[in-house]
């Protein structure tokens, strides 16, 4: 039978990964900047505090994907269907 241990580190690491993409794509088009010089957010200047934090979200999906597939790597070492 299986648990909620042997799928966590793959429910885990799927949200993490879902959460971190999210994150990158909302700031790589900045819906909330405008900018005098162009019509369009995303041609605007980043800011510092936004590629910061935009810089962690692409390591947070990247440490959600690998946690993601060492938990399917497990979950399916383990037989469990």
């Amino acid at each position: 039978m299986p648990t909620t241990r042997t799928h966590l580190p793959l429910i885990l690491g799927g949200a993490l990964a879902a959460v971190g993409a999210t994150v990158t794509v909302l700031y790589l088009f900045q819906p909330w900047r405008s900018c005098p010089y162009d019509d369009s957010p995303a041609a605007c200047a980043m800011l510092t505090g936004d590629a910061v934090v935009m810089c962690a979200a692409m390591v947070v999906t990247v440490v959600g994907v690998i946690l993601a597939l060492a938990g399917a790597h497990r979950w399916w070492r383990s037989g469990v269907r």
